[in-house]
């Protein structure tokens, strides 16, 4: 549902062809990933101009426990409905909302990749792709995290492909360089938080 309304509002937007319209190719790359059929896509985007009528885009910015920074994006007919939902999960989250722009500056969009370190090397995948604005790669436990200017995701994304790298997972997202600790507590407040709004149908 999250994916066909992300379709549906990119699609009314910036208009029903993904070539011309970035955003709209990224809802239907997130869509294939998660596993939304090609037919199911195109209807929503043949779709879009009813359906998508009545959806706005909103976003919301808090802090939780030891100021962790949190941005919530939201595609909602209700505004009044989901700004509740949003207040109740930062409440129980012991956090709260602020105003608009002082947490999110704290963030970077980046395109994101994930690759496994045991089907490729950095070397390949910085050879792979450098026409592309590399931002940076890391060694993580059992993946690369490659980080790309978010203009050139799409032609990063098929370099890779190109050279035969395997992508274990890649998106488009709000990026922040600095990271706080939590108490155990915490963090199971964080994950209760975190799964009330991956419940929320308005919550992207």
């Amino acid at each position: 549902m999250k994916c066909a309304k992300e379709i549906k509002a990119a699609a009314k937007v910036g208009g029903p062809n993904p070539e011309a319209n970035p955003r709209l190719k990224a809802a239907i790359d997130r869509a294939l990933q998660s596993n939304l059929s090609r037919d199911s896509i195109q209807r929503n985007i043949t779709g879009a101009n009813k359906d998508a009528d009545n959806l706005h885009e909103v976003s919301y910015e808090g802090y939780g426990p030891n100021g962790l920074a949190i941005v919530i994006q939201a595609l909602t007919d209700n505004e009044a409905r989901t700004l509740s939902n949003v207040r109740g999960y930062f409440s129980k989250l012991h956090g709260e909302l602020s105003k608009r722009g002082s947490v999110s500056m704290l963030f970077n969009k980046y395109g994101q990749f994930f690759i496994d370190k045991s089907k490729s090397d950095e070397d390949a995948i910085l050879s792979a792709t450098m026409d592309c604005k590399v931002i940076d790669i890391k060694t993580l436990d059992d993946v690369y995290e490659l980080l790309v200017e978010p203009e050139d995701y799409f032609k990063a994304k098929q370099a890779l492909e190109d050279a035969g790298i395997p992508i274990f997972a890649s998106d488009v997202k709000l990026i922040s360089e600095t990271t706080v600790a939590l108490g155990d507590e915490d963090v199971e407040r964080l994950e209760r938080f975190t799964d009330a709004c991956e419940d929320d149908d308005d919550i992207q």
